[in-house]
């Protein structure tokens, strides 16, 4: 019996001596945090590419514009929901994370968004990135990608920064609901062809009817004006369904017209994707990327995407023509390059056009 108190007391001053070890450390640490100063403040950028839009000085600079820089502030003091919310809401951090070490070091990893091309066409000046993400190229590092010119017409405002199948879902969610809108409005008038419909019957129903009681004289009045009043329902009924039925064309004409706009930015996002698988294929080979500086854009809008690149060789633009097989062009332009050009010289021609599967046309 007295083996067992001893175990249990054993027991309870080991567990007595652990929680005290435990409060005195983390008294320690409070006592460590309330007086340790921010010694340190690392910044690590991932996911920029070969051409990052941002640098570590960058990020030291914004943060000392909005008076957050942790450098030299207690360490309780360091606000790090304010620093994340600070970069995060810059338009080339994708995500940002903030810590602090126990050694008062501040570390804030940044994953930065990957340009592939710049859109530099009338009023626009933004990066596309990898994710198909776009983003003013204002207060970024400039980036060597290829440039997109051109009289091309995108979906999105000049000022826009955000995910581009955002704009199309949102675009079309908002037409979608302008088609339910007008399909609403047709209620009234689809109970008004009822109404008018009713109001025709009760005149046929009003007929008069001969009785023992009614002379043929009298009778021959009341079908008279029976007829009178029937002629003038029926015109009033005909006026009345012309106008509604013109009232409900006018209806679905306009949802014809909507949803011929949701079918042009289907279109319009198609294309673009497109045009992104595109410029991935550029950035994923030294070749290409090295090769195509310029990408000429024409269309948008309602009329087809057009691309034609302008290539670091030679002195030629080389019209890829529809957004279709892109990738084929491409393989069709490097057989070109060493069958064909390699050989004629390549200041022979200005023009070169795949825009039709397996020829290449030259001028």
């Amino acid at each position: 019996m007295l083996r067992r108190i001893g175990i249990i007391a054993g027991y309870v001053l080991l567990w007595a001596v652990i929680i005290w070890m435990i409060v005195w450390a983390s008294t320690l640490s409070s006592k460590h945090a309330a007086t340790q100063q921010v010694t340190q403040t690392i910044i690590n950028l991932s996911d920029g590419g070969e051409h990052p839009l941002i640098d570590a000085e960058a990020v030291t600079l914004w943060l000392k514009e909005q008076q957050i820089h942790p450098e030299g502030m207690l360490a309780t003091k360091v606000d790090i929901a304010a620093i994340e919310h600070a970069l995060q809401a810059h338009n080339a951090v994708a995500e940002a994370n903030v810590y602090i070490t126990h050694d008062g070091c501040v570390k804030i990893d940044i994953t930065q968004r990957k340009p592939i091309a710049r859109l530099r066409i009338s009023g626009y000046d933004m990066y596309v990135t990898e994710a198909g993400y776009l983003l003013l190229a204002e207060g970024v590092k400039a980036a060597h990608v290829p440039v997109i010119t051109g009289d091309y017409k995108p979906m999105f405002r000049s000022s826009y920064m955000g995910d581009m199948a955002a704009v199309a879902r949102d675009s079309i969610a908002k037409l979608e609901a302008e088609i339910t809108r007008l399909e609403e409005e047709k209620t009234p008038h689809l109970k008004a062809i009822i109404d008018n419909n009713s109001e025709l019957r009760k005149v046929r129903r009003s007929s008069p009817k001969k009785n023992l009681f009614t002379s043929e004289e009298n009778y021959q009045v009341l079908v008279e004006a029976y007829k009178e009043r029937l002629s003038k329902a029926v015109a009033a009924h005909s006026v009345n369904e012309q106008r509604i039925h013109a009232a409900i064309d006018a209806l679905t004409k306009e949802q014809e017209r909507v949803r011929r706009k949701c079918g042009e930015i289907e279109r319009q996002c198609a294309e673009f994707d497109k045009l992104l698988l595109f410029l991935k294929h550029i950035g994923r080979s030294k070749e290409w990327s090295s090769e195509i500086v310029q990408i000429v854009a024409s269309g948008g809008g309602t009329t087809p995407l057009q691309l034609a690149i302008v290539p670091r060789s030679g002195r030629f633009t080389v019209d890829l023509g529809t957004t279709e097989n892109l990738d084929g062009k491409l393989r069709t332009l490097r057989r070109f390059y060493t069958q064909g050009l390699d050989n004629v010289g390549w200041d022979k021609y200005r023009s070169i056009s795949l825009r039709y599967k397996g020829q290449v046309v030259c001028r």
